[in-house]
């Protein structure tokens, strides 16, 4: 099911973690809709992990709700449920999914994280109501086994809450503010 610390991928995940980096960089540019809820709205192109992974990542999250209905209702409250949009674009929801199914690794174990595998972000400026994590994306590149540069969504005006999110490439370099973010990375079922 999920990944052996010591092993090598098999070439199947070597081509799928292609296949999500294909995808992922096919997004780049892609914005909002506007206008945009992001509870309400339906799954769009900056939803980057669920579209480069699908449609197996949201068939997986799906069945993995209907056997632990009560732990994804603790993360979201009573209208967490795959009716809501919300749901496939929750990365507390995407994270909780992939540690069910043994794919999830914490920042710092092994296997190292690779081009192809989805990452998860916090922040700490998110504020009182900060699920952690606040977002998450695809590796592109990696360093000496660490992450280098990520397919995210983002705001257009960082400085603007109501402007547009665009997917976009971001860079980590080490002890930076999105290297300090990174928390745990994983493969896609």
């Amino acid at each position: 099911m999920g990944m052996v610390a010591d092993s090598q991928p098999s070439p199947a995940r070597l081509q799928r973690r292609a296949h999500i980096l294909e995808a992922a960089r096919a997004l780049m540019g892609a914005r909002s809709p506007e206008p945009f809820d992001p509870v309400r709205s339906p799954l769009c192109a900056i939803d980057v992990v669920m579209v480069a992974g699908s449609p197996w990542l949201r068939d997986g999250l799906e069945r993995d709700f209907a056997k632990d209905e009560s732990g994804y209702r603790k993360i979201g409250g009573g209208a967490n449920a795959p009716t809501q949009a919300y749901f496939f674009r929750s990365p507390s929801n995407l994270m909780h999914y992939l540690k069910r199914t043994g794919f999830y690794v914490p920042r710092g174990s092994r296997p190292e994280p690779s081009p192809g595998m989805a990452c998860f972000l916090d922040w700490d400026d998110r504020g009182r109501f900060n699920f952690t994590p606040d977002r998450s994306g695809i590796i592109v590149d990696t360093k000496e086994g660490q992450v280098s540069r990520i397919v995210v969504a983002k705001r257009a005006d960082p400085s603007d809450k109501s402007s547009a999110l665009v997917v976009t490439a971001i860079g980590v370099e080490p002890g930076d503010v999105n290297d300090r973010a990174l928390i745990g990375y994983s493969d896609l079922p």
